[in-house]
């Protein structure tokens, strides 16, 4: 396929420019693809952040948007690696959960039952924890867990879930009406604000881990780690860990307003902290940082907008959202990205997705709260 000049994707109707952008990138992504006897690799490993998985819940959201079954091929063959090559150390983003987590998605998207199968799979004799954070600990392997109890109504996944958030519990820093952790207890003592590796993250899953089985104690530490970014916030910026090293205040998905924002949106008495992150965000968040990726550039950033539009229909972070997507295709588009979701093309590529229908291409790697259809 030729590829379409950003110029060309700017005088498009907004619509036709989002799923041509996807398209493309779409197709740029099966250039770079390995075929090797066990599925396509994109030679970054099996995981969500960096590798073959993430790639594969692009290519399944791609299907889901075109009804296209090149795409339905990519993501088998993808995932089949992924799974095939699974790792064995638990975690979201970086290891065994986030298979299961993209076989989950690419199930909701596709409907193969075959992908359901492989995410029960990727849950059976998961690790002890060694870590508390979304990346790479319980609360993002709790995610999948609750994912997988929503998608099969099987109570052990619930009670392993259960198990996650009671770790985090053991390992929660109390104190003042607040709650932190370190980031690998016995190991590493760093604590850290964001969604990616610290409150925020571990508040979201404990929160929704609480609604789901009205244990109270899951929804109350929820609660006092919110209090503790509170405690720690300079009018809509966090520094990344307490105490700070570093002199930046960083705006993006993994340290930041944006990802902070996405906890406090579950969180209705925290509505005035929620509209500083949707407010730094808009003010910030395609300038922060020189990347158009999802975990520290502008389709992260933008993510939060989506979310705010889809909850409420209010156009106005559509309309922010969209700038997002016109800096994307002006800036970032002509630049020769990793092909992964967090770092590179696949992620870029689900944001325009996102961008052409926001309510019916959920944001992935989030807990869903009804089952989907």
């Amino acid at each position: 396929m030729i590829r379409i000049t950003a110029i060309l994707l700017l005088l498009l109707a907004p619509l036709q420019a989002d799923i041509a952008a996807a398209k493309e990138i779409g197709e740029r992504l099966r250039k770079k693809a390995q075929r090797t006897d066990t599925g396509w690799t994109f030679a970054k490993g099996p995981g969500v952040y960096a590798g073959d998985a993430g790639v594969a819940i692009y290519f399944a959201a791609l299907y889901r948007a075109t009804k296209d079954k090149r795409w339905l091929e990519a993501t088998r063959e993808t995932l089949r690696h992924a799974v095939d090559e699974m790792p064995t150390a638990c975690g979201l983003y970086v290891g065994r959960a986030g298979v299961g987590e993209a076989c989950l998605e690419c199930f909701w998207a596709t409907g193969d039952k075959r992908f359901l199968r492989d995410a029960r799979r990727c849950a059976e004799r998961l690790p002890e924890y060694a870590a508390t954070d979304i990346i790479s600990g319980a609360a993002g392997t709790g995610i999948f867990l609750l994912n997988l109890h929503r998608a099969t109504g099987d109570k052990k996944h619930l009670a392993a879930a259960q198990r996650a958030g009671d770790y985090l519990l053991a390992h929660a820093v109390r104190k003042g009406g607040q709650a932190s952790w370190p980031i690998a207890p016995g190991k590493n003592k760093a604590v850290y604000l964001g969604f990616s590796h610290g409150a925020a993250g571990i508040g979201y899953f404990l929160l929704h881990l609480g609604r789901r089985t009205g244990v109270k104690r899951y929804t109350v530490r929820a609660h006092e780690a919110a209090q503790f970014l509170l405690e720690h916030e300079e009018d809509g910026h966090w520094w990344r860990t307490v105490p700070a090293t570093s002199t930046l205040r960083r705006v993006q998905w993994c340290h930041g307003a944006p990802g902070i924002g996405l906890f406090f949106k579950e969180l209705p008495e925290y509505a005035d902290a929620y509209k500083r992150c949707l407010t730094v965000t808009e003010k910030e968040g395609r300038t922060a940082r020189e990347s158009g990726c999802q975990c520290h550039g502008v389709a992260g950033n933008a993510e939060l907008f989506l979310e705010e539009y889809v909850a409420r229909k209010d156009k106005r972070w559509f309309e922010e959202a969209r700038k997002s997507g016109r800096v994307l295709l002006k800036s970032h588009m002509k630049i020769d990205y990793d092909p992964s979701y967090m770092t590179g093309l696949a992620g870029m590529g689900h944001f325009f997705l996102r961008l052409a229908d926001p309510a019916g291409t959920p944001l992935p790697l989030m807990i869903r709260t009804e089952k989907p259809k």
